[in-house]
């Protein structure tokens, strides 16, 4: 442990984003970050975000300004983050899957001040969404005043001109953007990360400077990541394990990754194979997708020696079995893993099997509650714990020693590694994906003719678990499964909309002796329909 209280193994780590880019000033044509059409250069990132720097702090973006992203993973969402981080704005990356509403209530919670996007994503108008969002932007200028977002100042499009795109001024000089850099602390907040909570609120995550670039630099150092190595995901860096496994892993170490606009399995083989992957990171139900590819027995794909695509793997790093795979377990408010295996490559001796690794450095776990066989919740606390949930006081998030509440069930066996059980709440596991139920029940009862709705999780295979609900419907109407999906649609990210919908009337539905819904009995539905 250093004197400053971080155990030895963070001591010598980046923890800021000034830092890091200053880690990769030697090798500045290395590749960061390339696509099926681009391909952007350490040095080239580093030019073109100091200059965009100049250009936010000459609009009034400074230290602690809530700056908003949406772009796909591409040059720009990197160039305008960068840019953000390192004069110490707080970035809050939004959703490209995120329709209208949802888009909406994302930039109102989190209190955005300004938005930097892109004028489209996937051949689709994000000027549209960003609209259909706020309808005053359509009769705005460049100086906002939106009462549905009351912070909302001004938006840019990089590449379209709408009345309400305001233009940057010139930069301030290299001297004002080196000092702001050089005020730029490890305790400051870098990112609010939002992901589904347990309920129909967002939860929003924020994460300092130390503890996600330190994090991020751990896992890449573990992983042996090195400036040869390169890393295919096709994770948006708007959630945390594209940002901190990807593009923070390729900061940190000098790799580069490999990314798409949107996952297509044909397109993620022929990246890999064409830029030679050495680690391949995604979703099962991604990598079930690849493997089933036709062309996927004739890509060479010799070079991957990591990550979750097994198929590829060389034979001694290939799990005999999907529980000897070497997996951690991780959320958004750790920054994505709190506990690894000792070697995240080696497949899991026999004893181990179904285990997720033993607890990271920075991090500090306790099972509070345990049953009879020692399962309980999962406790975690240390300094690559996230600063704060946003609008959350500290007491309504940590126990009062520093505790936060994971939500998982589990024990640490006596060489300490962890055997994960399942989840205390109720968010549902969807492809990698959180979905609270709360907030889909709450879009699906506002659709005209739903009275009430029950959304849970029902088990999926690869995918974990498939959103599903039972809607119970007016007498009058003439919603089916059909409508409601459409419609919800409207308000969700596609991860978000049930792919299982019931839709009866109140009468049918199953109660207790006490009155209440018979739950069981409502999830029994779903998982009949699922097995026919």
């Amino acid at each position: 442990m250093t004197t400053d209280g971080l155990p030895d193994e963070l001591a010598d780590l980046p923890a800021t984003i000034p830092a890091a880019l200053a880690r990769r000033l030697d090798t500045p044509d290395d590749d960061f970050v390339i696509g099926k059409d681009f391909r952007l250069s350490f040095g080239t990132a580093d030019a073109d975000s100091a200059r965009l720097a100049g250009q936010l702090l000459a609009a009034g973006v400074g230290k602690g300004t809530r700056l908003g992203l949406l772009y796909a993973n591409d040059p720009s969402w990197v160039t305008v983050w960068l840019a953000a981080t390192r004069i110490g704005a707080l970035t809050v990356p939004l959703s490209t899957f995120s329709p209208g509403p949802e888009l909406a209530r994302t930039v109102r919670h989190t209190d955005v001040a300004a938005i930097m996007t892109a004028s489209t994503f996937g051949g689709e108008s994000l000027i549209d969404r960003l609209e259909l969002a706020f309808p005053a932007l359509a009769e705005s200028g460049p100086d906002l005043e939106i009462p549905d977002a009351p912070y909302l100042r001004w938006a840019r499009v990089e590449d379209g001109a709408p009345i309400w795109s305001r233009q940057l001024p010139d930069p301030v000089s290299p001297t004002i953007v080196a000092a702001a850099e050089g005020a730029v602390a490890p305790a400051d907040p870098l990112v609010v990360i939002s992901t589904s909570g347990s309920t129909s609120a967002p939860k929003s995550v924020v994460h300092t400077h130390g503890s996600l670039i330190r994090h991020a630099a751990l896992l890449a150092r573990r992983r042996g990541l090195t400036c040869a190595d390169r890393i295919y995901s096709p994770m948006p860096f708007f959630w945390v394990g594209g940002l901190t496994m990807v593009l923070l892993a390729a900061l940190t170490s000098g790799a580069a990754a490999l990314v798409q606009e949107r996952f297509d399995p044909e397109e993620a083989l022929e990246l890999a194979e064409r830029e030679r992957a050495t680690q391949i990171s995604c979703w099962p139900n991604a990598a079930l997708a690849m493997t089933k590819h036709p062309s996927f027995a004739l890509r060479d794909l010799s070079s991957v020696r990591g990550g979750t695509l097994t198929a590829a793997l060389p034979e001694m790093y290939r799990p005999p079995s999907a529980d000897r795979a070497p997996m951690p377990l991780g959320m958004t408010e750790t920054g994505g893993p709190h506990t690894s295996a000792d070697d995240p490559y080696l497949p899991l001796p026999e004893h181990l099997r179904g285990t997720y690794g033993r607890t990271l450095p920075g991090f500090e776990h306790q099972v509070v509650e345990p049953n009879e066989i020692g399962v309980g919740e999962l406790l975690v606390r240390g300094p690559l714990v996230m600063d704060s949930i946003y609008k959350k006081e500290r007491h309504e998030t940590f126990t009062a020693d520093g505790w936060y509440r994971t939500g998982d069930l589990g024990s640490f066996d006596d060489e300490g590694y962890l055997r994960f059980t399942g989840r205390k709440t109720a968010t549902i596991k969807s492809g990698g994906s959180n979905v609270a139920p709360g907030e889909v029940e709450a879009v699906l009862t506002a659709i005209d003719g739903v009275r009430e709705c029950f959304v849970f999780g029902v088990p999926a295979g690869e995918r974990g678990e498939d959103v599903a609900a039972v809607v119970i419907v007016d007498a009058a109407t003439q919603l089916d499964a059909d409508k409601i999906t459409v419609l919800a649609r409207e308000s969700l990210s596609g991860y978000k909309v049930p792919r299982q919908i019931k839709v009866t009337r109140a009468e049918a539905l199953p109660l207790l002796p006490t009155g209440k819904v018979d739950m069981t009995a409502v999830r029994s539905w779903l998982a009949a329909d699922a097995g026919e």
